[in-house]
């Protein structure tokens, strides 16, 4: 028995990614700003006959700490393995997509505009076009140090993903003499 919201489960996920980033950024910036930089009184400077240069002066000014040069952090093995896991569910949508539309008579798409699905350089097109829009997706949200974001979205993804095609190799299995 098919859910009413399932057709809505692919545009849940980066809403759903979308929103949480929107209030994890915002809370960012919030804290950005909220720091002032230290100093402390000064003191009238020694005379030449009282000054060192073998201890410093305890009465200075001490400089802001200077913000560290931000290097974007690096995708590792859990994260490629996430990216690739989609990459190979979606070529596998596509595939029981195709095996299904060679035959009308048993199935229809419910899901995509039968106009996409009947084009396969479109579709074709179509679900690269997914595959490079989840990586850009993961790559901006780890750019922003929200790599558990990322990963959590990862995870919902590709479970949704592999539930789709898991059903689409259900229902293939059912045709008559295949």
């Amino acid at each position: 028995m098919k859910s009413r919201f399932q057709p809505c489960l692919p545009l849940l996920v980066p809403a759903l990614a979308v929103f949480c980033l929107a209030t994890c950024r915002a809370q960012q910036v919030a804290l950005a700003g909220s720091q002032p930089p230290v100093t402390l009184p000064s003191a009238p400077t020694p005379g030449p006959a009282e000054s060192s240069s073998a201890y410093p002066d305890p009465f200075a000014v001490i400089p802001a700490p200077q913000p560290a040069v931000h290097k974007p952090p690096r995708m590792n093995l859990l994260d490629w393995s996430g990216i690739a896991a989609a990459t190979t569910l979606r070529v596998l949508d596509y595939t029981t997509t195709e095996e299904a539309m060679a035959h009308p008579q048993y199935y229809h798409e419910n899901i995509l505009p039968t106009a996409l699905v009947k084009n396969k350089p479109a579709f074709a097109a179509f679900q690269a076009g997914t595959v490079v829009l989840n990586y850009g997706a993961y790559r901006y949200l780890l750019r922003h140090n929200l790599r558990s974001l990322a990963r959590v979205s990862q995870y919902l993804y590709v479970s949704v993903m592999a539930f789709q095609v898991s059903s689409n190799y259900q229902t293939l299995g059912k045709i008559p003499g295949h």
